[in-house]
């Protein structure tokens, strides 16, 4: 009898461990509140929308390619006239207040001219060009003008920029993400609902193509004062994206 009844409490025992623990796996195995929300996509609401902002500042540097293009019958003697015009030319801008960092060769080549025909070699050309960073703006016509003067007889691609833009592009940030509070918002109130918390946000940082000016360097070399240079206005620009709980 005993061991009868031993059996049976045993059994029992374990019979209620097994409902225990099968209980406490269900529990753990379901998701939450929130889990469940997310996973269905349609408890919890959201709303997106884009942002923008924008800041305006006068550029505080320009870069302007500037080079020597040389001829001669002879590869070599366009080369040796090309190099010592060049190396003179670099000297200059150098003396004008232009760093060595900010000196940077961006274009060299060497070709055959050819006659009317096309087909006769007639001699050869070179061409040499560096990109200059003119960081003192208000000095960029007159550098220009020297530089002409000093044997440069390519001039073009004079682009404007801001050298540090961190300052303009939070400003801009912040306008984006205050632009795109309001968009929320509205969107919400016309809904029925309040924007919440925010679930995700992104950017986008972008600025204005840059204003080129293109001019020939014989051109530049007729004028009687320097260069007139205009830098207008460079625009940093702020995208942003951000997913807010509607509420």
């Amino acid at each position: 009898m005993n061991n009868r009844w031993s059996t049976i409490i045993t059994a029992g025992l374990i019979a209620a461990l097994l409902v225990g623990a099968a209980a406490l796996g269900g529990v753990l195995a379901r998701p939450t509140a929130i889990q469940a929300a997310q996973a269905g996509g349609g408890v919890v609401r959201q709303i997106t929308v884009v942002g923008t902002g924008e800041t305006k500042a006068a550029p505080d540097q320009a870069t302007v390619q500037i080079g020597v293009q040389s001829q001669a019958a002879t590869s070599r003697e366009a080369l040796t006239d090309n190099t010592t015009k060049m190396e003179a030319l670099i000297a200059r801008i150098k003396e004008l207040g232009v760093d060595a960092k900010d000196i940077q060769t961006s274009g060299f080549g060497v070709s055959p001219t050819y006659s009317d025909n096309g087909q006769t070699i007639t001699g050869y050309q070179v061409n040499n060009t560096v990109s200059v960073t003119i960081r003192a703006i208000d000095q960029a016509g007159e550098l220009l003008d020297q530089v002409v003067s000093a044997g440069a007889n390519t001039v073009y691609g004079i682009s404007f920029g801001i050298g540090d833009p961190k300052a303009l592009e939070s400003t801009a940030r912040d306008a984006a993400i205050a632009d795109a509070r309001v968009r929320a918002e509205a969107m919400a109130k016309a809904a029925g609902g309040a924007v919440g918390q925010v679930l995700s946000i992104s950017e986008t940082i972008g600025s204005a193509q840059p204003l080129i000016m293109r001019g020939a360097a014989n051109e530049m070399a007729q004028a009687d004062s320097k260069v007139p240079v205009e830098t207008g206005e460079q625009t940093i620009s702020a995208q942003v994206q951000i997913t807010f709980e509607l509420q």
